[in-house]
């Protein structure tokens, strides 16, 4: 007879280590992953490797614990570890969840130090690493460090197929991969706060009620081709009277490369660069499409939460993003400013009745697809598994100890 597994006082058993608690697509997913109620008998801990400005009060908000290793402060290294050890052996954690390639070499090195029985460790991987993707020696190492260490591991969780695919290429185990798309919070659209939103962004803005927005939540980082966007964009301004915005990690004033891209196109007083924000749904609503340039992706949740709040999407056709957009979005090729302008021009014809249907339909797919219920009970099936095992084996492992004694 199988098992009827206990939620409430096992999953206390799991740490989960991210890089930082930054704006970004993984950190919304950890996100969406605590805030089940099956993992809250007890506050869910989460070890961020930096203590960068972000989604903090977010956590905080959900009643999560934070332990912050500090690595921006290396004199504290050595401080941190024995304290994270402590509390690790007092919460009795049996399973680390790392997310992102510094953390899983980091969720390693803890379940090696850590007392025994050593914590399992599941990696999730939230990228697609593309040939020559990696221009710093930097990452090169730490790519081909977490190649090596692959097998160590039980689990390695991935976002999407085209990721896994890729993973395999390059050496990763396929036994221990197993496929969880991400998952948003999908509530009723609502059409009245789609437009108050659109008129207090724009008033915030300086710009008239009906001035077309461009949208993007990004990073400036080479995956995601900024200087693509803003040539397809200078583009597109040439026969239509649009605005592009940018939000997200570096994506600000104080990025003097970005910000000289934008006066050698002209484009200083058609695009705002708004840096972090915490009203990422607020500005998403008032977009008139959103949109991504990149040329690689796993499965970019932006796109997934725009559609699921009636924006309709353009993106390129990298990672997952077919699947997500459903149909339901314009897909271009990679490196292709011309065509990505094209398609941008195209959304922003859509008529009113034009874009609320289409806004439903991907409303109704992002639901059935990828709503944050699904990406949680995934989860939790995962993580019964390997707790299930952690305590078959540390039965066996007090009988063994019994016929010795």
């Amino acid at each position: 007879m199988r098992k009827e597994y206990n939620y409430k006082s096992n999953f206390e058993g799991i740490a989960y280590i991210i890089t930082s608690l930054a704006m970004g697509g993984a950190q919304k997913v950890l996100l969406g992953l605590l805030d089940s109620q099956k993992l809250k008998s007890k506050p869910p801990l989460v070890i961020s490797l930096l203590k960068t400005q972000g989604l903090q009060e977010v956590f905080n908000s959900i009643g999560v614990e934070i332990f912050y290793l500090e690595l921006e402060k290396p004199q504290l290294i050595f401080k941190k570890i024995f304290q994270l050890r402590r509390l690790l052996t007092e919460r009795k954690i049996k399973i680390f969840y790392s997310f992102l390639h510094h953390a899983n070499l980091f969720a390693l090195l803890m379940a090696k130090i850590s007392s025994k029985p050593h914590p399992i460790v599941i990696w999730g991987l939230h990228d697609t690493p593309l040939k020559n993707l990696y221009t710093r020696w930097q990452h090169r190492l730490l790519f081909w460090l977490t190649v090596r260490l692959a097998h160590i591991p039980r689990k390695i969780i991935l976002v999407s197929e085209r990721s896994r695919k890729r993973y395999l290429e390059v050496g990763y185990p396929a036994n221990t991969m197993q496929l969880i798309p991400n998952g948003v919070f999908i509530k009723p659209l609502d059409f009245e706060q789609i437009e108050t939103d659109r008129q207090a962004v724009r008033a915030e803005l300086g710009l008239s009620a009906d001035a077309l927005l461009v949208g993007s939540l990004t990073r400036a980082v080479p995956e995601k081709d900024l200087p693509l966007m803003l040539a397809a964009f200078a583009q597109l301004v040439v026969n239509q009277d649009a605005y592009l915005v940018l939000v997200g990690e570096g994506v600000d004033k104080q990025n003097t490369d970005l910000q000289v891209n934008l006066a050698s196109l002209g484009l200083k007083d058609r695009v705002y660069t708004l840096g972090i924000r915490q009203d990422a749904q607020r500005l998403i609503r008032s977009f008139d499409l959103a949109t991504l340039s990149s040329r690689s992706e796993a499965l970019p949740l932006f796109l997934v939460e725009a559609m699921a709040l009636g924006v309709p999407c353009v993106a390129t056709d990298v990672g997952d993003i077919s699947l997500v957009l459903g149909g339901q979005g314009e897909l271009v090729a990679t490196r292709d400013s011309h065509a990505l302008a094209i398609a941008w021009q195209k959304v922003l014809s859509y008529s009113v009745a034009e874009k609320k249907k289409k806004s439903q339909a991907a409303w109704q797919h992002i639901q059935a697809n990828f709503s944050v219920e699904r990406m949680q009970q995934q989860h939790l099936a995962v993580f019964a598994e390997l707790l299930q095992s952690c305590e078959l084996n540390q039965a066996w492992n007090m009988r063994m100890h019994h016929k010795r004694c």
